[in-house]
């Protein structure tokens, strides 16, 4: 069948000449965009490839700009240098929450072991790293395991009890958070304890002591559910996927 014609009108200048208003004003053009004007046709030509390059180099431009930035944070995670936000309702849970479930890993009864803890979200001024701050008493299985093994899961919600759990209104997500667990030593261990402290004020017991351990997670992937079981993933070397 015949191909199909677009049509494209132009203008001319206010002070354009009469010679140059009596220049063709319309184009018809296909595939190809054949103009009246003389030797119109090979500058038409280009313009239409033009028209056809332009999108592709676009959209090869942005996913070579995806490749490249998704190369560059997983090689600044891997070296500690940069590592990308929590997702804003990952940072609105965990700053209003007090309450996590803490699981570890139990290698000898091949199975986790799974504890209630009190959690502190904070941002560490000195790299704006982003942490979890937990506290535990020494003489516990949770300690020695972690002494065993540093990897950690928590999970976390917004789906209230009535207990002290800092929520209000119904729930909309809970939140999987995988990392490592660090058990504090020193200045930081105690500048930890008072950043816990602060953030659970009616909690001392479970907090203040000698015979009490301070831990840190660094978080490396988190799992959002919402009220919907829709599921968005997070890591720290590419941040929100999908």
């Amino acid at each position: 069948g015949p191909l199909p014609v677009h049509r494209c009108i132009t203008t001319h200048p206010a002070n354009a000449s009469s010679a140059d208003r009596s220049r063709p004003t319309l184009f018809e053009f296909g595939p190809f965009i054949m103009s009246s004007n003389t030797g119109g046709i090979a500058r038409s030509i280009i313009m239409g490839a033009v028209f056809i390059a332009v999108p592709a180099l676009y959209s090869s431009v942005k996913s070579t700009r995806r490749s490249i930035r998704k190369d560059v944070l997983a090689k600044a995670a891997k070296e500690g240098n940069i590592r990308p936000p929590f997702p804003p309702v990952v940072r609105d849970m965990l700053s209003r929450c007090h309450l996590a479930y803490l699981s570890t890993v139990d290698a000898s009864a091949s199975s986790s072991h799974l504890s209630l803890m009190r959690l502190t979200y904070h941002v560490d001024e000195d790299d704006m790293t982003e942490v979890i701050i937990m506290s535990t008493s020494r003489n516990t299985k949770k300690y020695d395991l972690l002494k065993a093994q540093d990897g950690v899961s928590l999970l976390v919600h917004d789906f209230g009890d009535g207990e002290d759990d800092g929520q209000s209104g119904p729930g909309a997500y809970s939140i999987t958070l995988n990392g490592k667990c660090e058990i504090l030593a020193g200045e930081k261990a105690e500048r930890y304890r008072k950043i816990h402290l602060k953030h659970n004020p009616d909690y001392p017991q479970f907090i203040v002591g000698d015979g009490i351990a301070m831990l840190c997670v660094n978080v490396t992937s988190a799992r959002i559910c919402d009220i919907r079981d829709r599921v968005v993933k997070w890591t720290a070397e590419y941040g929100l996927e999908g």
